[in-house]
């Protein structure tokens, strides 16, 4: 038998105490998973939201690493997600991901591989099955599936772990039922109290009083003659004869006494409040109107689907997506929450009538192919089609804008598309930069001991190498558009595709090797002052190794995304500038970023071009940049 006939038809059920005075019993993963078929309201507010989760389309992208990407329609992962096995739908299964993640804290797919090596299904293990094992070195160094008696080991590249945060177990995980495990006892017993009011008035009825104690034949008698006459629905409200000096009497404790309305009300609400549920998507229609109705709209895709679904999505691209071949592919589901549409369709249509986007930047921007004639520019002041690649013919009363500079519109929505792009190309850099310190990690801990702590010469080589095309593509691609821009605000002939000139090529170089000289020596002098600190502590040469260890992982979380900005606002602004200088820009503006430090805003104005050259970025992370002023 099969690790999957034995562990999938298994079904968890969960007890409740059954004495009205005890403690209720501690719920473990299995007991908030077989809540949910307990709790009505605890079954509506998950259900909802996974299947809202579930709904969502998958997309795979390639060229991401570029920042350049494009959809791909046919790949074996996009197959696995629409088909995870012979009997579930990728639908079910992230269903299902969402429910244990929301239910229990965690969820884990097992995925089995197929004759190339490949996965080629998925199954979702219930939480309560497998647990990880940890490691001191590599964090969890398996998975072990119990069913049964039996244990099932599994290595890390067969299981994918969704785990949500828990501050006391890194292991384990703390999903919103176990956050309101009270309100879920509360909610149980008194709907269970509710429902045997019904049966049975949650109490005895009445009670028949004897002057004289009854003897065993009597007492038995008594029973089975009230039983018989009296219980029932189709007996209910005969008339009783009572012989012998029996007396009737009404217990008078009616429902209201016992009335749990308000308690389920305010318990249903902290539920809601827990996760974050808005009344109106529950179809709860209290105070509810259509203003409110459409806010809740955008906070249930806002607040509870998108986090949801990225916390996915990022788990599949860094684990699941490196079990098949290929690089630069990248996952991603459709936009889901209705106001950052908007703020698209917005950007896109201010950006085509400021004549800084072409149409098909702004199909791109909202998720549409671009259009056959796409690539044009609309001049804003006649809205005139004018094509990219050719010359700008403009119209006899056409005359060049007198304005100097862009408007503040102008200026804001090119900075808010700035960047967008910039943050697009950040991201191969910073994958490079894992990669190389990666590399670093592992000649630096195979020199413990010795005094070279790694080459510098040959670490400056490979990050200049590294670096030096990602460089160029950021400075060509903005100073090509650059070119664009002021050729379309001053109707001149639009420019063709170009080479760099020589000075552009030599600070491309120059900013390589000195990007790659700066991170290796600030490297090794923090990589100095740990190891004399384990030393100092009498550190074995396996707590210096973890040290390193840790040390290259911090560099990849922390430093890696802020050199990745850094350099390419610097390389973006410089090929701006070349732009604006072989176009006879005279003045350039420094715009700073949405929430710009003091030191940046004290430097906002106008420069002559050729001396702007190097301020920007003004500090690590800095996000300014400089307009043309015509």
């Amino acid at each position: 038998m099969s690790f999957l006939d034995r562990i999938m038809p298994k079904r968890a059920k969960f007890g409740f105490a059954t004495s009205p005075w005890s403690t209720p019993p501690e719920r473990d993963s299995r007991g908030y998973l077989s809540a949910y078929s307990e709790i009505y309201s605890l079954f509506g507010i998950t259900l909802r939201i996974a299947t809202a989760v579930s709904e969502v389309r998958w997309r795979l992208y390639k060229g991401a690493e570029r920042g350049d990407r494009s959809q791909i329609a046919a790949h074996p992962i996009l197959t696995l997600l629409d088909f995870a096995n012979e009997f579930q739908t990728g639908q079910e299964i992230i269903e299902l991901t969402s429910l244990h993640m929301d239910l229990a804290g965690k969820a884990y797919w097992y995925l089995p591989r197929n004759k190339l090596g490949v996965p080629g299904e998925v199954w979702v293990i219930a939480p309560n099955q497998i647990k990880p094992v940890p490691s001191e070195t590599k964090f969890i160094a398996g998975y072990v599936a119990y069913v049964g008696n039996e244990q099932i080991p599994f290595s890390t590249n067969e299981i994918i772990r969704f785990p949500m945060p828990d501050p006391l177990n890194p292991y384990g995980g703390i999903g919103y039922a176990q956050a309101a495990a009270v309100e879920l006892d509360s909610e149980s017993y008194s709907g269970r109290w509710n429902r045997n009011f019904f049966y049975n008035s949650a109490r005895a009825d009445a009670a028949l009083e004897y002057e004289d104690k009854l003897t065993e034949d009597e007492f038995k008698r008594l029973r089975e003659q009230w039983s018989g006459q009296h219980q029932g629905v189709s007996r209910a409200h005969k008339i009783a004869i009572l012989e012998g000096g029996v007396k009737y009497k009404q217990i008078q404790v009616n429902q209201k006494d016992m009335d749990f309305k308000e308690l389920r009300k305010q318990t249903r609400e902290n539920l809601l409040f827990t996760f974050g549920m808005p009344l109106s998507v529950m179809g709860i229609t209290e105070n509810v109107n259509r203003a409110n109705a459409e806010a809740g709209d955008y906070t249930f895709a806002r607040w509870l689907i998108k986090p949801r679904l990225t916390r996915i999505k990022n788990k599949l691209n860094e684990q699941l997506l490196p079990m098949f071949k290929g690089s630069g592919i990248e996952l991603d589901f459709d936009e889901i929450v209705p106001e950052t549409i908007e703020q698209k369709q917005s950007l896109a249509e201010s950006g085509v009538k400021a004549g800084w986007m072409t149409i098909n930047e702004a199909r791109k921007l909202n998720g549409f192919d671009p259009a056959p004639k796409g690539d044009v520019f609309l001049i804003p002041f006649n809205m005139m089609p004018t094509p990219a690649d050719k010359p700008i013919v403009p119209p006899p009363s056409a005359t060049p804008p007198k304005t100097k500079g862009l408007t503040e519109e102008q200026k804001r929505f090119y900075w808010t598309n700035y960047s967008i792009k910039t943050a697009s190309q950040e991201k191969p850099f910073i994958k490079t930069l894992g990669e190389l310190f990666n590399k670093q990690a592992s000649e630096v801990i195979g020199n413990l001991g010795s005094k070279e702590i790694f080459d510098t010469d040959k670490a400056n080589k490979q990050f200049a190498d590294a670096f030096r095309p990602l460089i160029y593509e950021v400075y060509a691609d903005k100073n090509e558009e650059a070119l664009h821009t002021i050729s379309a605000r001053l109707y001149t002939n639009s420019v063709q595709k170009q080479d760099l000139p020589e000075d552009s090529i030599e600070w491309i170089e120059e900013r390589s090797l000195k990007m790659a000289t700066l991170i290796n020596e600030t490297t090794k002098d923090r990589i100095r002052k740990r190891l004399a600190e384990g030393m100092r502590e009498g550190e074995s040469m396996p707590k210096l190794t973890k040290r390193i260890q840790e040390f290259y992982t911090g560099e990849q979380k922390f430093r890696a995304p802020m050199v990745a900005r850094t350099e390419v606002i610097a390389a973006s602004n410089e090929g701006a500038l070349n732009a604006y200088e072989r176009e006879d820009v005279e003045e350039s503006e420094f715009y700073p970023a949405a929430g710009a430090c003091e030191e940046c805003m004290a430097l906002v104005g106008v420069y002559p071009t050729k001396e702007a050259h190097s301020m920007i970025p003004v500090h690590p992370n800095c996000r300014c940049v400089f307009l043309p002023v015509i």
